[in-house]
């Protein structure tokens, strides 16, 4: 699971709303203050560039399957490869993005069933792209 920002704030929020308990010393809750603040940190990193980061994995994704169109014909890459993004609100990118990812597992395994390491080698290289287009510092950069 890939928490949303928004589902990751709404954790913020449910944390800071609930006292430490009187037991608690000062070193537990400084360590609690110390996590909220790297989830709010993380999470504005995120939605500082979620929009671009789904937008660019679409159309990366979007390329692959223009690519193995031609090959794997039984799988329609073809009229999916040729869509484009028109609402770019992040939760109509994120719906986009799941949809594509299916589809694109869907596409792995005939790749891999077929023995084609050329589209295999593509596709671990769209997986190496699509996480470092995801990566949050913990540095807050």
């Amino acid at each position: 699971m890939t928490p949303s920002v928004r589902e990751v704030m709404a954790g913020v929020g449910a944390a800071l709303a609930v006292p430490p308990s009187p037991d608690a010393g000062p070193d537990y809750y400084a360590s609690r203050v110390g996590m909220i603040s790297m989830l709010a940190g993380l999470a504005a990193q995120e939605a500082n560039r979620a929009a671009a980061a789904a937008f660019a994995e679409n159309a990366d994704i979007r390329a692959t399957f223009r690519r193995g169109a031609p090959l794997y014909l039984d799988l329609e890459l073809g009229p999916v490869a040729a869509e484009e993004d028109t609402d770019l609100t992040v939760s109509a990118l994120d719906a986009v993005n799941v949809r594509l990812r299916r589809l694109l597992i869907r596409l792995h395994e005939a790749v891999e069933d077929a023995g084609d390491k050329a589209m295999n080698g593509a596709i671990l290289d769209l997986y190496v792209r699509m996480a470092a287009g995801r990566r949050l510092s913990l540095g807050g950069g």
